[in-house]
């Protein structure tokens, strides 16, 4: 049972952290309109905390994008390829894709750690913006182990050939409908 929710958690987890930062972004925009409309007064901390939220929510969303595989993909080159080139193309622009990652992670830890030394404190809610950094190596590690677990869940389960094949054909010759994701009806 407990075994079960963790697991349920593991796999909706950007799901429900993004849900849940989308709905603070609401409800802080929401109470500064109605602070300011209504009472005729202004809250000091719900622009900045909608703000970090916002910020938290886009490499939250981008995580989400790598791993239900939604990302936009550059493709139309695909046809130039010889056929057995093709389907590779797909698990090399990941690859390519998951060190661009590192390296914006390690610069990412990189202005975290200075920021850490030389501590910037937000205005109004007054919390050190290291923390709110602290995303951008987050995110992009997430990202990156995202892509690689969908590669090796893949393998696993032995449909990463058939997406390779798939990759080279085009989804349209598998039989698959444009725009579905590979492994659902």
């Amino acid at each position: 049972m407990l075994r079960s929710a963790l697991g349920q958690v593991y796999r909706d987890f950007e799901q429900y952290f993004c849900a849940f930062l989308m709905v603070l972004v609401v409800f802080c925009l929401g109470a500064q309109v109605f602070f300011r409309f209504v009472l005729n007064a202004s809250l000091t901390w719900s622009e900045e905390l909608s703000r970090f939220a916002f910020i938290w929510l886009v490499y939250m969303g981008a995580v989400l994008g790598a791993k239900e595989r939604i990302h936009i993909r550059v493709t139309a080159f695909h046809r130039l390829l010889p056929v057995a080139a093709r389907g590779w193309m797909i698990p090399a622009a990941d690859l390519l894709w998951v060190t661009i990652n590192l390296v914006f992670a390690w610069q990412g830890a990189q202005q975290v750690a200075h920021l850490m030394r030389f501590s910037y404190i937000s205005p109004a809610l007054q919390w050190n913006m290291a923390l709110i950094y602290a995303v951008v190596p987050l995110g992009f590690l997430l990202m990156s182990f995202r892509i690689l677990e969908g590669h090796w869940r893949d393998w696993r389960r032995g449909t990463f050939a058939q997406w390779v094949d798939e990759a080279a054909l085009g989804a349209e010759a598998a039989g698959d409908e444009p725009g579905t994701k590979r492994g659902e009806p």
